[in-house]
């Protein structure tokens, strides 16, 4: 699924990044994600800490299956990517996309009034690890009327 401008740019953006998934026995974890970009047009990656989210690593690397919300707290603009995921160790790159991230993201909180000591905790890259993951699926999931529905992608 190619995935359009505005959504790249909306990803990219300090946004707030929740990855969902699931064990062998479809029990869920989440993870927040501390930076994303795009790989290729069909790909996203996030990292994240693989200390502080180990159910999350675990899972990706069982099973692949992974769904991240990127969500904009200003104004809830929400989208979700549902896709199959890869693991891999975070690279020098990774890392500075991982600071740059919690860098804006402590900014744009404080511009909203919430106190850089209570964002902190979900801006950890500790062992930091980076989910590649190839979308399959956008739904919109701002809230109200079109939450749910398939989004702005075109299909190869």
């Amino acid at each position: 699924m190619k995935l359009t401008d505005d959504i790249k740019h909306f990803i990219a953006s300090p946004v707030m990044i929740i990855a969902g998934t699931r064990d062998a026995d479809n029990q869920p974890a989440i993870g927040r994600g501390v930076g994303a970009r795009i790989s290729y047009e069909d790909r996203v990656e996030i990292v994240f800490s693989s200390w502080q989210w180990p159910e999350t690593a675990a899972n990706i690397t069982s099973n692949g299956q992974v769904a991240i919300t990127f969500a904009r707290p200003a104004d809830y603009v929400s989208y979700q990517l549902k896709g199959d995921a890869t693991l891999r160790a975070a690279e020098p790159e990774d890392l500075a996309l991982a600071e740059r991230y919690c860098t804006a993201t402590t900014a744009m909180f404080a511009h909203l009034g919430v106190e850089p000591d209570l964002v902190r905790p979900w801006l950890e890259y500790r062992d930091a690890v980076v989910a590649n993951v190839i979308v399959r699926e956008l739904y919109v999931q701002t809230p109200g009327p079109k939450a749910g529905t398939t989004i702005g992608a075109e299909t190869r």
